[in-house]
């Protein structure tokens, strides 16, 4: 009988003080690396597999809108004239024309004046004077043609060139636009990524 109940008594003591495999044990102390392996996972960073951002807006609608100013600045260049005006011409070529008529009208009123008949030197007075105010307004209209043209012309020239100089900036300002964008994009694809790591569980015995 006394052997029942002493065999009794240690099967409920081994009961009460056994340990769980998964459960450390109290007395042996826990290492440092153990309590980093059973870190919990979410802890790791983020390693999905995210595709590459986009790239900047405010630098690719900067891109664009540079691309189109510069095509409308080439449109405009293309048309800006610095040929003499129409009305220049016209007028540098018909004084080109009149002119010469002034060196055939003096020699008429020099001969008019020392004709001794009445009849031939009022008639060679009244063609020299005519011929000459001819080659007189040749003369004027030679040199407006001359000076407004070549006004317009140069106004005309100094626009383009001013045309040509914004359009080198904004050409400029676009390649350093693209540059940044291209580096700023090869520098987003080439970032490593981190894998995350396996978790581990550690047993206590």
């Amino acid at each position: 009988m006394l052997s029942i109940v002493a065999a009794a008594l240690l099967a409920t003591a081994s009961t009460s003080t056994s340990h769980s495999l998964l459960t450390p044990v109290s007395e042996r102390p826990v290492s440092a690396r153990l309590l980093v392996a059973q870190a919990p996972a979410e802890e790791a960073p983020d390693v999905s597999g995210t595709p590459t951002p986009p790239l900047p807006e405010d630098l690719d609608a900067r891109a664009r809108e540079l691309t189109q100013q510069i095509a409308m600045l080439q449109s405009e260049i293309r048309s800006v004239d610095t040929n003499w005006p129409a009305g220049s011409l016209v007028m540098a070529y018909s004084g080109y024309v009149l002119s010469p008529l002034l060196l055939l009208g003096i020699p008429l009123i020099i001969v008019g004046m020392s004709s001794s008949n009445d009849d031939d030197a009022g008639t060679l007075l009244a063609l020299g004077v005519s011929t000459t105010l001819g080659g007189v307004a040749g003369v004027g209209l030679l040199i407006a043609g001359i000076v407004t043209g070549s006004k317009q012309a140069g106004i005309n020239r100094a626009h383009r060139e001013s045309l040509v100089r914004e359009r080198i900036r904004l050409e400029d300002e676009l390649r350093d636009v693209k540059a940044r964008r291209d580096a700023r994009g090869a520098m987003q694809t080439r970032q490593w990524t981190l894998r995350a790591g396996i978790p581990l569980v550690a047993f206590a015995f």
